[in-house]
């Protein structure tokens, strides 16, 4: 077991195996006011390589459930924004660092 988050993850975690083995985790983590998309890089060997901050979603489930999907060096997740009406799903790309 790898613990990729120990701050204040919510959980919903979604992975994508890349080509060279390693994955590329994302999730949401609780904030003040808000949650936050996070994604990180897990090596072949359990080490994190990297961990960043891609989006502030809504808290709760208005977010969702993210996604992610990866080709070569480059990933696409997407989310749940809004509520309601006012609903929409976003996406970004985001280079996988070697």
């Amino acid at each position: 077991m790898i613990a990729i988050d120990q701050a204040e993850p919510v959980g919903r975690p979604a992975v994508a195996i890349l080509e060279d083995g390693s994955s590329l985790v994302c999730w949401l983590r609780s904030g003040k006011g808000h949650s936050e998309l996070r994604a990180a890089r897990v090596l072949k060997d359990g080490r994190i390589a990297e961990q960043r901050a891609i989006a502030k979603v809504a808290p709760g489930r208005a977010s969702g459930f993210p996604r992610v999907a990866a080709h070569g060096r480059f990933a696409v997740l997407c989310w749940t924004s809004g509520t309601g009406e006012d609903s929409s799903v976003r996406a970004v790309e985001i280079s996988i660092p070697e």
